[in-house]
């Protein structure tokens, strides 16, 4: 006999842990929990890890390059030249 969990909830409670559709937010759904034995190996390799690179791809300014490579050495030399 397989055991799990049955409960009816308002879905405001699920917000933090699952992505629901517009149409369940803030309306009572029936919550079901059953255990998951089919853990194998290839489940857990059929899964990439997500990786930040190329993230902020479409935040960068090809004309502020050049201006970086000697934004730090400019930027001690203005706060700390007279000290």
């Amino acid at each position: 006999m397989m055991n799990f969990v049955r409960k009816v909830a308002n879905s405001n409670i699920l917000a933090r842990i699952i992505d629901l559709p517009e149409n369940l937010r803030n309306k009572k759904v029936e919550i079901l929990v059953f255990p998951y034995d089919n853990v194998n190996e290839e489940d857990n390799l059929a899964q990439k890890p997500k990786r930040a690179r190329g993230l902020l791809e479409r935040y960068k300014n090809k004309d502020l390059q050049d201006l970086e490579n000697g934004a730090w050495a400019k930027a001690v030399l203005d706060e700390y030249e007279n000290s």
